[in-house]
């Protein structure tokens, strides 16, 4: 006969959990349970399943025995494999082991303790409830007010009596409702002032995020968030593998179809939060989130894996997989098969066949590239020199793997952008490595995009580089580092509109960047809609108030020049080595009538381009604009055009004084390159 709930108990507990049955049948919930006991059973019997298959909810009966069974351990496993609903009630007050707290964090879980039964069968009966189960109106209202809890990981841990949770329960009974808090280190602070960094500077370390206010529509569940996994064993080397296994889910999920999968760079700022799924997907407008964590010992890895529907917190499917290392490449792609089959339903061959692609059969080659992208995303000149050496020796070990190769092309080509190296030194080692890795893997985006870059900003054919942008947005219409890049070239092309919606999907894919909302902002500027660009650097300024982007771009949109000086001096006041800030003192200085202090600007910024060498040449030539004194300020622009400098192209010349801009010579050094925004 069917029931809505099934117990799954220990023959231990017996006599408790009948107890607790007698009261839900009271309460007219619908109960079906074998009475011999699971371990009694001579047989894990076809009723059984049968019994799983009909129920809405298992009710796990949680004993220092039940964890130990073996067929509570294969229940749990075909009701998860089933989708149904977990309810544990824990009928001892012996806690739960330090290792565990987090796969139970979150949980909604009941305490039956002794000597408290009506308090626990009250939030059994609420549980049950809200888990879609019938319950008597008259037995629920006398259940009062919620208490069943939410564990968080109590004291309660610490004091107890070690109970062994079995691997299987800890990667089925999960529902990983409490995913990680804002945490993740902030990486070195450098100056962000390049309107080109998509930095992945944790703009929320060290602060407690605002809790999202609920959605008012339901959440697209085909829009999906791969959130970093926890880790458990040695550290080092299992954080390393935790971290490639979700960034190889969240590269395999991005290019099939149907699916839109938010940026690891946004998913990453939920490392750890106290935000519930629905809080999170409100955040990241996703509607299905994945979680789990990653296991090792000298020998083997284990993954358990869960996907949560965040419009109603439930767990839609979890699994463990366990292989040797020697076998985690394979285990990654096997990963993300099953979880892509959960998300999509049947898989066209292509995209089959894309997620059994191994990238490299190499797992030193794999680690080594891992590392090069944890370095590059750090977006600092020793970050970026880290990576090359990462990338470098993955292709040593590796000479065929087109990931490295599209490191390398990625490193070089944003060089010049972070005065590291001036473009004629950076752009063609980029457009090289860009190449290779193509030849190597043509469906490779992040490839493209790289070789789309130096096409746009260095050899200055916005044409071909449109070309290059849409074909890897086609090979991975979820990669927004291709829409973030083609908005940016656009918006400096007279192309505002478009790039606004180029910029506006970056943003979609990665909700919690601090870059691509100031490149929108930017965007908004040049289209005439000011309100709109205000507005996001509002935004941006919220969560780093002294963001030099940011500020740039606040200080142009400002009416009052004393309130933006008033901005500038404070970010200064904190990050003064910040040379963003300090131009952006100097065009506000200017602006003012502050003669000296404008001065005062110069000298600092040429003291830092001098060190820095020719990579500002177009900095020093706004700066000289700026005092009036045109000559010198051509003189730079003449450097900057032949050394073929990405600012020539990414800049506002709107800003710049109006006779400058009309010299007949500035006019002939942009037609030089054929900038559209300079035709005759």
């Amino acid at each position: 006969m069917s029931a809505e709930v099934f117990i799954s108990y220990a023959s231990n507990d017996k006599e408790r959990v009948l107890e607790i049955v007698d009261r839900l049948r009271d309460a007219g919930v619908s109960v079906w349970i074998d009475q011999g006991g699971i371990e009694g059973a001579t047989m894990w019997s076809q009723e059984i399943v049968e019994a799983i298959d009909d129920c809405k909810v298992m009710l796990l009966a949680i004993s220092s025995s039940s964890t130990e069974s073996k067929n509570v351990i294969k229940e749990l496993a075909l009701a998860s494999e089933r989708q149904k609903s977990i309810l544990p009630i824990c009928l001892e007050d012996s806690g739960i082991p330090k290792s565990m707290e987090y796969q139970l964090a979150g949980i909604q879980r009941v305490e039956y303790l002794a000597n408290a039964e009506d308090a626990g069968h009250a939030a059994a009966l609420r549980a049950l409830a809200k888990l879609g189960v019938s319950v008597n109106a008259n037995a629920l209202g006398a259940a009062g007010q919620p208490a069943a809890r939410q564990s968080h990981g109590s004291s309660k841990a610490e004091n107890g009596n070690g109970m062994k949770i079995a691997a299987a329960v800890v990667g089925l009974l999960v529902a990983a409702w409490a995913v990680n808090n804002f945490s993740e280190k902030s990486p070195d602070q450098a100056s962000h002032s390049n309107p080109e960094n998509n930095a992945t500077q944790n703009p929320f370390a060290g602060k407690t995020p605002e809790s999202p206010k609920p959605s008012t529509n339901s959440l697209d569940t085909n829009r999906v968030v791969v959130l970093p996994f926890k880790t458990i064993g040695r550290s080092g080397e299992t954080a390393d593998l935790g971290y490639g296994l979700v960034s190889t889910l969240t590269s395999k999920l991005q290019p099939l179809q149907s699916l839109v999968v938010i940026a690891k760079e946004s998913a990453r700022k939920f490392k750890e939060t106290e935000l519930s799924p629905n809080g999170i997907g409100n955040a990241l407008n996703a509607g299905s989130i994945v979680t789990g964590e990653i296991q090792t010992d000298d020998t083997q890895v284990q993954v358990n894996i869960q996907l949560i529907n965040a419009n109603t917190e439930a767990l839609g499917w979890a699994q463990s997989f366990n292989q040797p290392k020697t076998e985690f490449l394979k285990l990654q792609n096997e990963i993300a098969t099953a979880l892509a089959t959960k998300l999509k339903g049947e898989l066209a061959e292509s995209e089959t066949q894309h997620l059994a692609r191994m990238a490299t059969e190499i797992p030193e080659a794999h680690r080594e590239y891992q590392a090069g992208r944890r370095e590059w995303n750090r977006r600092t000149k020793e970050g970026f020199a880290a990576a090359i050496k990462h990338f470098e020796r993955a292709l040593e070990l590796d000479p065929d793997f087109a990931d490295a190769y599209s490191g390398l092309a990625d490193t070089y080509g944003l060089h010049p952008s972070y005065n590291i190296a001036p473009s004629k030194e950076a752009m063609p080692k980029a457009k090289t490595y860009a190449l290779k890795a193509i030849e190597l893997n043509p469906t490779l985006a992040e490839a493209h995009t790289s070789l789309a870059w130096v096409q746009g900003m260095y050899e200055f054919d916005w044409e071909k580089a449109e070309q290059t942008f849409l074909k890897a947005s086609q090979l991975n219409p979820n990669y927004a580092t291709a829409h973030q890049w083609l908005g940016f070239m656009l918006m400096y092309i007279d192309r505002s509109d478009e790039a606004v919606l180029k910029l506006t999907k970056a943003l979609e894919l990665d909700p919690t960047s601090l870059v691509i909302p100031c490149n929108l902002a930017d965007a908004y500027m040049f289209s005439g809609q000011k309100d709109k660009a205000r507005q996001l650097v509002a935004n941006a300024l919220k969560i780093d108030p002294y963001f030099s982007y940011a500020i740039d771009i606040f200080t142009t949109l400002q009416d009052d020049p004393k309130v933006a000086l008033a901005k500038i001096t404070e970010a200064i006041k904190v990050r003064p080595d910040d040379v963003g800030l300090h131009a952006a003192s100097l065009r506000v200085h200017i602006a003012m009538g502050n003669q000296e202090a404008a001065k005062d600007a110069l000298i600092y910024l040429m003291d830092n381009y001098v060190r820095i060498g020719s990579a500002s040449n177009i900095n020093m030539a706004a700066s000289f604009a700026y005092f009036g004194e045109y000559e010198r300020a051509l003189s730079w622009m003449q450097r900057a055009v032949e050394t073929r400098e990405t600012g020539i192209v990414a800049n506002n010349y709107s800003l710049w004084p109006k006779a400058f801009i009309e010299n007949p010579r500035f006019r002939e050094l942009m037609q030089s390159i054929s900038h559209p925004n300079f035709h005759d």
